[in-house]
């Protein structure tokens, strides 16, 4: 078996014939569609069994829900691809020649580890095409030579089979597969960057990953996840690529803090916003000459004002 598409599937009937249909349309055959139905409440299942009849490469799955994490490492388990592709139930796949065109780059390239492309984010009418990397050219290339951000999300990458590992899968929380992904590339050498759109990512317009509907807990799991592996890696690539994490992490915890949002004590939200500004500046990553050297420096003053003592609106 040459690929394994592994996809977590949650109360995605709306959504899951889209995804099946840009797997099965594939013009390379040798692949199965592995269906984790992760716990739903609606009729995925039941849509899941209709699907599988009519497809044997299609697997399906049913357990208790753990979240997307979880099960991605049930679905890796249950797999049996030499290489391996993660895909989320209300994406899909862009084209019908993406499953050939992967494979000759790594049957032409038996060197590399994985295999990066650019994706479109579709967010209600709107497309945005998401660069996997600026200024790399297509090719192979060292692990070490990303210099700027590799996204964290194990979607628009191809990894091997070999490079993956079923501890290193990680308990869900709202950035549930950062630590997965950066684990992984820690064990990678070579990478092909091929500069296109493969993938399509939806966003619900209705929903906010950001939001003060998750918990506080959730938000504090996933900072405690980049510090430790922002200590244990001095890759610059991926330690940059963390530094934005937190910079994103900073910027929900200031949204918390201003709006007072349900759940977030005070104390936790200042220990917090202390912990990413002594990691960055300790680290003198915010000010840099390349990149959005606007962006970083509004960012580096509003770090200036919280650890000079500046408090914002009073707090009850």
């Amino acid at each position: 078996m040459k690929f394994s598409v592994v996809v977590p599937v949650y109360n995605a009937e709306l959504y899951l014939n889209r995804l099946v249909k840009s797997v099965l349309d594939q013009t390379f055959s040798d692949f199965e569609l592995i269906l984790v139905d992760d716990g739903s409440t609606d009729n995925s299942f039941a849509l899941m069994k209709k699907l599988q009849e009519k497809d044997s490469r299609i697997k399906i799955f049913s357990k208790e829900n753990t979240g997307p994490g979880y099960t991605r490492k049930y679905g890796f388990e249950k797999s049996s691809g030499e290489l391996l592709f993660f895909v989320d139930s209300d994406d899909w796949i862009t084209t019908s020649d993406v499953l050939r065109e992967i494979n000759d780059l790594f049957e032409k390239n038996e060197n590399i580890d994985v295999l990066f492309f650019d994706r479109e984010d579709i967010i209600g009418n709107t497309k945005d095409v998401i660069c996997g990397f600026q200024e790399v050219s297509e090719g192979v290339h060292n692990i070490d030579e990303i210099n700027e951000v590799i996204r964290p999300g194990l979607g628009a990458k191809i990894f091997r089979r070999n490079i993956l590992k079923t501890e290193m899968f990680f308990e869900s929380n709202i950035f549930e597969d950062l630590y997965t992904t950066y684990e992984y590339l820690k064990q990678c050498n070579y990478f092909y960057y091929v500069p296109k759109c493969y993938y399509s990512i939806y966003h619900d317009i209705n929903s906010d990953s950001l939001s003060s509907n998750e918990s506080a807990e959730s938000f504090s799991k996933s900072l405690e996840i980049i510090l430790m592996i922002y200590e244990r890696t001095n890759r610059r690539s991926l330690r940059y690529s963390l530094e934005l994490r937190m910079a994103t992490l900073f910027t929900f915890y200031w949204k918390a803090r201003l709006k007072k949002w349900n759940g977030y004590s005070s104390d936790t939200i200042k220990d917090n916003i202390k912990k990413i500004v002594r990691i960055l500046k300790d680290n003198n990553v915010i000010i840099k000459p390349n990149g959005n050297k606007e962006i970083k420096i509004l960012i580096y003053n509003i770090l200036l004002l919280i650890s000079g003592g500046h408090n914002g609106k009073k707090e009850n």
